[in-house]
């Protein structure tokens, strides 16, 4: 959920190429043109969260609780994601294992007929007792949850903190980057904690900033990983949404 600024200043905490200093980014002007020649043979990863479920239009914190569904919305949103990402070559398909994200996964599938692989690196943040209360509720209710919302570095026991669900995060990533046989384009399927701390690994943003990212139901963000693992990938793209859903809430102000 990862949904508040966090005051304090995080060092040391982020396992980007950032983390040793400032490094040197190569210049490519061709920034976004993913059918540039330059990016042919660049992995592809294609962060996908899920759609809407009820949990989240109830401001409930679903984390690893099983048993939470898409939801109608839910449902026309990943339908409408998966055709427009129709066109895209994609090679494999990925998904936290939970049914919200797999019912995602096989609107991203549409008529590919492409296993869809589980990987439970990409669960969603477990907020162990918190799961399945009202963040609302616990604002005004709970010390233990506004010291965690203030800084998640430091979570309550049993509860995971911003960096452990990065390194798991960052480690599906890779191993999915690097893995040999799932083509040029592979679809991650998860949950919007996973596709901020993703982003915000290989982009060198601080953990202490990734509370001020926006992460739609059923968006899209991807990542284009440079063939030398010491180069960083390009973002061509975050948020992504058909149509704009922070547009259409705007217009109904």
């Amino acid at each position: 959920m990862l949904r508040r600024y966090v005051t304090q200043r995080v060092g040391g905490t982020n396992m980007g190429w950032f983390s040793h200093g400032p490094a040197t980014v190569p210049a490519r002007p061709y920034g976004r043109e993913v059918a540039h020649e330059a990016h042919r043979g660049w992995r592809k990863l294609v962060l996908v969260r899920h759609g809407q479920t009820d949990y989240n239009v109830k401001h409930l914190l679903p984390g690893q609780l099983p048993g939470i569904p898409l939801n109608d919305e839910g449902r026309t949103e990943a339908r409408a994601t998966g055709a427009a990402l129709r066109p895209l070559p994609i090679s494999a398909i990925i998904a936290s294992p939970l049914e919200r994200t797999m019912e995602t996964a096989t609107f991203v599938n549409g008529d590919r007929t492409l296993e869809v692989r589980t990987d439970r690196d990409l669960l969603d943040t477990d907020y162990g007792r918190f799961s399945g209360q009202c963040y609302d509720e616990l604002d005004k209710s709970d010390a233990r949850w506004r010291r965690f919302m203030n800084d998640p570095l430091r979570a309550p026991k049993g509860v995971e903190n911003f960096a452990t669900v990065q390194q798991r995060a960052v480690r599906a990533a890779e191993r999915w980057r690097q893995a040999p046989d799932v083509g040029e384009w592979v679809a991650l399927v998860t949950h919007a904690d996973l596709v901020k701390l993703i982003i915000a690994h290989y982009i060198g943003i601080p953990l202490a900033r990734v509370p001020l990212f926006s992460m739609d139901n059923a968006s899209v963000s991807l990542l284009a990983f440079h063939p030398d693992a010491n180069e960083p990938p390009s973002l061509l793209c975050f948020n992504w949404t058909s149509p704009a859903l922070w547009l259409a809430a705007a217009q109904r102000l």
